[in-house]
């Protein structure tokens, strides 16, 4: 299922675009941040390596970083001035070289298979162009057992005064997306706003 990506890489390549987008959701980030922390810890995760896929700002590691200090983290996006603002965070938070940030296409992830416990994909399966071949590579270096946490927008008829809901997907679209793709079972649940795709542990 291939599908229009809501803003193609020349927006996110814009500064002051970038910055607005890091203000309007940084609250939200973080509260992902919250919510993976503790669902990890619930699950005795201690240490390990984690991957943002489609990192932005980085407001979602940031949280993780503070929580899991002995873990390796990297987010990847194609986005220049997002990925300078999440190195500035980084920078200023002083959390030193275990947080990286990195230019990387979500559709061909560079790195080797079985390489991350933790894989997180926040609001990108409804941007991305090919979402399956996203979804066959986050399933390719998540390591087997792994934690995986995947959330987007759910579309519904908020997209009436919310233009993003709009391009979000349904439910039975999200699930026919991993039954197209090599991903792992897992949990699909849903809300108000979000559907949330999860390993089970």
């Amino acid at each position: 299922m291939k599908r229009t990506p809501l803003a193609h890489e020349r927006v996110f390549n814009n500064e002051d675009y970038a910055e607005k987008y890091a203000r309007r959701h940084k609250k939200m980030s973080e509260m992902f941040g919250r919510e993976y922390a503790r669902k990890l810890s619930s699950h005795g995760f201690q240490k390990g390596r984690i991957i943002d896929i489609g990192c932005g700002f980085g407001a979602t590691n940031l949280v993780l970083a503070k929580r899991f200090v002995d873990s390796e983290i990297v987010g990847i996006d194609l986005s220049e001035p997002l990925l300078r603002l999440a190195r500035q965070a980084i920078e200023a938070a002083n959390i030193g070289e275990r947080v990286r940030f990195e230019k990387a296409d979500v559709h061909q992830i560079p790195y080797e298979d079985n390489s991350f416990d933790v894989v997180i994909n926040v609001n990108m399966v409804h941007l991305v162009e090919e979402p399956v071949q996203m979804l066959n590579e986050i399933e390719r270096i998540l390591v087997p057992g792994g934690f995986l946490f995947i959330a987007d927008l759910r579309r519904s008829w908020l997209g009436l005064v919310e233009g993003p809901i709009r391009s979000g997907l349904t439910i039975e679209e999200a699930r026919s997306l991993f039954n197209l793709s090599r991903l792992r079972s897992g949990n699909l649940s849903w809300g108000f706003l979000w559907w949330r795709f999860e390993t089970e542990h």
